[in-house]
């Protein structure tokens, strides 16, 4: 009878499942040994790299940690899937275990490198739709992803890659891009060095359009324009139309004299404006499909409740008689037959109601196409309701008590969300409360 080690390499270089099974019931630790062992090809490495998509998942099933453990070669079963073109094994993979894309092998290499180094343009767009944060990961040189597609000559990687930088929705995506694109390597070069390095005005121009720091220094002090001056009058236009300097123009100008390895903070210091968006973003984000799905259906009710209540208000409207004259402004055809302080009350809860309702519609709206396109029928939607509201108004007082009432909710509702987005400030004020208590 064969061991259990040499039965279940058998099984998974067959992709035998009911041989793996033979092979615990014969040793239920034969798994173990796989992790008492720092580097080894295991089963997982193995079916990985011939396939066989139903074994592998079941050892990731009965045995997780081996779809992070590294063979002898430095490559985890996720990187032997990919040398090995096996996609369909890929997908499955990250879609069983998503951190995958940013397991390191050799030389600090993640998934996310490799298919960026192979210019593979739709598993690098579903890699960084399931694992955002593996853009910022780095190879034992300091490279990034970036890195890797610019010295390759991949330009519709990093197109792919600065595409999902400006469009990201992730809360910390806002100082992303900056981060990732200043990102120095070994030798203090961003990714805009290594292009003008390569000599590609195409993806330099590219990367200009980003949040590039054109006058970043190098270990050695120099800026892109100190690399490519006089080498190629074309982009060293290039280079000096988006600000680029001389080091030595730098220098006398004190400006980032001393060449420096400093990375972009990890820290953000965000501005006032930006905690708003990524606080509105992150709240679009960061919520189910389910909970997503009965809000909307709530909201909308309340909203269309409270919309049918200024068409129809307590006490109905007054109707056209003899007495009334359509020529002078505010005539009473038309208006709510309730007094005006009745009027103002009920316009002010209900307004409430309608306002609240709109922004949790809005909030709740999927990102995307078709979210942007349901916003202009959500602000129309909101611009009739404050100009029905006015025009069934009994006096001219109660149309201005209408329409300052929607100025302090806008003004609330901005001062409500610096305060919620703003993490010091909102701690201030707890402070503050609970001292004047």
């Amino acid at each position: 009878m064969s061991s259990p080690l040499i039965l279940l390499k058998n099984a998974a270089q067959n992709g035998d499942v009911n041989k793996l099974y033979q092979a615990i019931a014969q040793n239920s630790n034969v798994l173990e040994h796989y992790d008492q062992t720092p580097f080894a090809e295991t089963p997982l490495h193995i079916a990985t790299s011939r396939g066989h998509i139903n074994f592998a998942l079941e050892i990731m099933r009965l045995k997780p940690s081996l779809s992070k453990k590294l063979d002898e070669k430095g490559w985890s079963p996720m990187h032997v899937a990919l040398q090995h073109n096996q996609t369909s094994m890929v997908y499955r993979l990250i879609e069983t275990e998503p951190t995958l894309v940013g397991i390191k092998g050799r030389e600090g290499f993640t998934p996310l490198h490799y298919v960026v180094q192979n210019d593979e343009v739709n598993l690098l767009r579903e890699f960084l739709a399931v694992s955002p944060h593996s853009i910022m990961e780095t190879t034992n040189k300091g490279k990034t992803a970036l890195h890797i597609a610019v010295e390759k000559g991949n330009t519709r990687a990093l197109e792919a890659l600065l595409s999902f930088l400006r469009r990201s929705w992730y809360r910390e995506a806002l100082y992303w891009e900056e981060k990732v694109v200043n990102w120095k390597d070994e030798n203090g070069f961003t990714v805009l060095h290594v292009a003008v390095t390569m000599n590609d005005i195409q993806v330099v121009k590219s990367l200009l359009n980003s949040k590039i720091n054109v006058n970043a220094k190098s270990l050695e002090g120099k800026t892109v324009l100190d690399i490519r001056a006089g080498n190629n009058p074309d982009m060293e236009k290039v280079l000096i139309q988006a600000g680029a300097k001389n080091s030595d123009v730098m220098k006398a100008n004190n400006i980032n004299a001393i060449p420096s390895m400093k990375q972009v903070s990890f820290e953000p210091k965000p501005t006032l404006l930006d905690n708003v968006i990524r606080f509105l973003k992150g709240q679009k984000t960061n919520i189910s499909t389910e909970t997503r799905d009965a809000l909307l259906v709530v909201a909308a009710l309340v909203a269309t409740a409270t919309f049918q209540a200024v068409l129809s208000p307590p006490g109905g409207l007054r109707q056209a008689d003899s007495s009334d004259s359509d020529s002078l402004p505010f005539s009473k055809v038309g208006k709510v037959v309730m007094k005006e302080w009745l009027y103002i009350t009920f316009l002010i809860l209900n307004s409430t109601s309608f306002w609240a309702t709109i922004i949790t519609i809005y909030l709740l709206l999927p990102n995307g196409f078709y979210g942007q396109l349901s916003t202009l029928p959500l602000i129309l939607f909101s611009i009739t309701y404050l100009f029905c509201s006015t025009i069934i108004s009994p006096s001219l007082i109660c149309a201005i008590v209408n329409f300052s009432f929607f100025i302090c909710c806008v003004v609330l509702l901005s001062s409500g969300l610096v305060v919620i987005s703003n993490h010091s400030l909102l701690s201030y004020i707890r402070k503050l409360w609970s001292r004047c208590r």
